[in-house]
């Protein structure tokens, strides 16, 4: 596996790091596109068995996370992440031509994902969805719901409410690594990022029938974080003919971090290489 970072700049001039992790040879691309608040360097073990199942993997730091510039954990608006990725995309795309292209969207960048492939679904042969966040409206009160539409009006960079790391998986390592990383906010999550998932989610749901590609959904049933309904929800609503729902008892939100790890990565591999062609 050949490790090899970049970095490029976007239409309104943000400087943006990615990462790629390429074997001797490869059959096809998939992207990784990760969560609220952490980064791509997370997902090295999780490109290595993507590695070994024939895939060329890349993968970007959302504008205000990882190593790319921007307010920390802060989306102004949803289509800033989505032209990002659209972008960065292109350019994977001319430097695995003939490939096959996938996305592997996790919590947050499952929901970048999705709003991607409504755009752009004609390039994708499938998406892998974790732990979707379609249903983290529908775990709140509504007057919550409607305070967070006032306060992304009069304060949309405020923290409200602090990620608890204790719901990312039952690997204490894991938690205690994402807890320490320098590269992780561990600021309270912003009332903008708070309203984009509501509000995008629903979006994604009204439009689900037009996500017709080859879709892989796995959640933790024992997700605190964002409940297992959403991809639930979206396995109910996509207009794919060919999707798989995986749910995974006991497991919490990280599924690729969970001591289970290899079970889920093995059947993301096993579900990718007959799509690979």
């Amino acid at each position: 596996m050949a490790l090899s970072t970049s970095s490029f700049r976007t239409s309104d001039g943000v400087n943006m790091h990615t990462v790629s992790w390429l074997p001797a040879t490869s059959r096809a691309t998939i992207v990784i596109v990760h969560g609220l608040a952490e980064h791509s360097g997370r997902y090295a073990h999780v490109a290595a068995r993507l590695n070994a199942a024939g895939c060329a993997v890349y993968s970007i730091d959302h504008r205000g996370h990882g190593k790319s510039d921007g307010l920390r954990a802060y989306f102004e608006n949803f289509d800033q992440p989505v032209n990002d990725l659209k972008q960065y995309i292109d350019t994977v795309k001319a430097t695995q031509p003939g490939h096959k292209l996938f996305i592997y969207g996790h919590s947050l960048g499952s929901l970048i994902t999705l709003a991607y492939a409504l755009r752009h679904g004609r390039d994708l042969a499938g998406l892998v969805i974790s732990g979707t966040p379609l249903e983290v409206e529908s775990s709140q009160p509504r007057a919550l719901i409607q305070i967070g539409d006032l306060l992304n009006s009069l304060v949309p960079k405020m923290g409200i409410a602090k990620l608890d790391s204790q719901g990312l998986a039952h690997d204490m390592a894991v938690v205690q690594a994402y807890d320490s990383d320098p590269l992780v906010y561990r600021g309270a999550v912003r009332v903008r990022m708070a309203h984009h998932i509501v509000h995008v989610s629903r979006i994604v749901k009204a439009q689900a029938a037009q996500l017709t590609m080859p879709l892989l959904l796995i959640h933790g049933e024992a997700d605190p974080i964002c409940p297992v309904a959403g991809s639930r929800t979206l396995n109910g609503a996509a207009g794919a003919s060919d999707k798989t729902l995986k749910i995974y008892p006991g497991l919490f939100h990280e599924i690729h971090n969970e001591p289970q790890q290899a079970e889920v990565l093995d059947d993301v591999a096993a579900w990718l290489t007959p799509r690979m062609g």
